[in-house]
């Protein structure tokens, strides 16, 4: 389907969608009914919850101020609703790479937790066992307002080997990032907008060459670089499962199903090399690798004049930023503003269950009440009404002061994101940073990229885990520095990961790539 709905709180589509028996939905925002029986019995849904129970669920990123004054008041709901009390943990996006697996592997007593395709850990903790497999049985038994929201394609791309191991979000969102720039910095090199990424680099040039004297770099910290800016200039992207970055396909292209290994892409080296030149210009730190700082840090403290993430997320840190220091003028520009825009899977935000939890089936019923209860969602999402936000209608919201504290889209709550309940923000006096969203949304919207059938894929590890987790061992050490431009002569630094890949049996791992992208495209003919 055609996904043509901004990220993280554009349009809400409606009030209505199937409702399973016995749900109630609207008014009061309550969903389901829970009751009291005699004995003291509760029941929810016709499920008997007499006995008190805490989920504890893992997010990921850094906590808000007011999470737990949020959380407060969504426990009142919890536990009246379901006789629950949810308890969140954090995993930082510098640890959650390392610290992720480590719940599963080490028996952490938890019950829920965010996941995502590609970049979250869905595919390999599915493959080691850690997510408990979901049938629709089960999802329409605990959660029916989830099964009667997530279209079919949903469940579709969340299957591995056959089984569904995620709850998909329900949000249209763009695979496109943008770029946000300080405007004064821009005005005292002479630039009024910012189109390519070539322009871009023209002026990081200008940036880094006055470090010395303004204490302000072009990107902070590497981040990786600037790969998948590289990779969409392009036209690809990276394949649904693949470890860190080394397989991709042409996502512009839906004629052309060729899988690529990353370090035959003939662009690759080139790609490193640039690398290699902006970082001993000073594009970015060199304690990069070590830093802690993540992506907007630079920016919002006025040691980077840029950082580069989803709109979403861009736009909730520029506002911000300009809230704190208006001079700085800090607004969002596309660097491929012709270039049809992807839209991402359903699985790219999504919530699990642990294989290992004991309470599986209430978990479910809370994932149910944040996704499908209105009350519920708003709270979760934007806050407290009347401090974080105020109500606009039915379908706007409008930030408050304390906001900053607690801002929409600003930490992971993205897991139950559902566009049947998400609200548009209203603004009454909008800013240039306001109206360049506008903008950028309704271009995109007129230019949506033909969907390619890769853009669904899942690839399945089970059979391959010892190589996938050798391979995954030697990033870090061998593959990161490379691609930040931070591993020295960048012809011999390849020969050495190509090596180290060879060893670790990256041959097998291209072999059932392959095999296994062949079967999705000839199932799909």
């Amino acid at each position: 389907m055609k996904k043509t709905i901004f990220t993280r709180g554009f349009l809400l589509i409606g009030m209505l969608f199937a409702m399973a028996p016995g749900m109630l939905f609207g008014g009061g925002g309550s969903q389901g009914a829970a009751s009291g029986g005699a004995s003291g019995s509760k029941t929810y849904n016709g499920i008997d919850v007499s006995v008190p129970q805490t989920i504890r669920m893992y997010l990921l990123g850094d906590k808000p101020k007011d999470f737990d004054m949020v959380y407060a008041e969504l426990n009142k709901r919890f536990q009246e609703k379901l006789n629950v009390t949810v308890s969140v943990s954090f995993l930082s996006w510098a640890e959650h790479g390392q610290k992720y697996p480590l719940l599963f592997s080490g028996g952490e007593d938890f019950d829920l937790i965010f996941t995502a395709a590609q970049w979250a850990h869905y595919e390999t903790t599915a493959a080691m066992g850690g997510f408990y497999a979901l049938t629709l049985d089960f999802i329409q038994k605990y959660a029916p307002g989830i099964k009667a929201t997530v279209p079919q394609v949903g469940w579709d791309q969340a299957a591995i080997a056959g089984k569904i191991y995620m709850v998909p979000q329900y949000q249209n969102e763009f695979n496109a990032d943008v770029v946000a720039l300080r405007g004064d910095i821009m005005a005292k090199y002479g630039y009024t907008d910012m189109t390519s990424l070539d322009q871009l680099i023209e002026f990081y040039d200008k940036v880094a060459a006055d470090q010395a004297s303004t204490g302000i770099s072009p990107l902070g910290n590497a981040s990786g670089g600037l790969l998948y800016d590289y990779f969409r200039q392009n036209g690809m992207a990276v394949m649904p499962g693949s470890m860190s970055e080394f397989f991709i396909y042409h996502t512009q292209d839906p004629s052309d199903t060729k899988v690529s290994y990353l370090l035959d892409w003939p662009l690759f080296e080139r790609y490193c090399q640039a690398m290699k030149t902006y970082y001993e210009r000073g594009f970015w730190s060199k304690d990069s690798l070590a830093s802690t700082d993540q992506r907007q840090d630079g920016l919002l403290r006025g040691t980077a004049v840029s950082m580069v993430w989803n709109i979403g997320s861009v736009k909730s840190f520029v506002d911000e930023a300009n809230k704190a220091h208006p001079m700085w003028n800090i607004n969002m520009y596309d660097l491929y503003p012709n270039m049809p825009k992807g839209v991402k899977p359903y699985i790219n935000n999504g919530m699990s269950v642990n294989a290992a939890s004991r309470k599986k089936e209430r978990a479910m019923m809370v994932l149910d009440l944040l996704y499908t209860d209105k009350e519920i969602h708003d709270l979760a999402l934007y806050g407290i009404e009347g401090m974080h936000w105020k109500a606009v209608g039915d379908d706007q919201y409008e930030k408050l002061a304390k906001s900053v504290d607690f801002s929409p889209g600003a930490y992971c709550n993205w897991g139950w994101n559902n566009q049947n309940l998400l609200r548009t923000e209203y603004v009454a006096n909008p800013t240039l940073v306001d109206l360049k969203a506008r903008e950028l949304e309704g271009s995109w919207n007129k230019n949506v990229k033909p969907d390619h059938l890769f853009d669904g894929f899942s690839f399945d590890k089970s059979k391959i885990t010892s190589e996938v987790a050798m391979v995954e061992s030697i990033v870090a050490e061998y593959y990161t520095p490379l691609i930040s431009g931070m591993a020295g002569d960048v012809s011999a630094a390849i020969r050495v990961l190509r090596t180290q890949l060879e060893n670790a049996g990256i041959q097998r791992i291209i072999n059932e790539f392959n095999t296994q992208a062949a079967a999705f495209v000839a199932a799909r003919k």
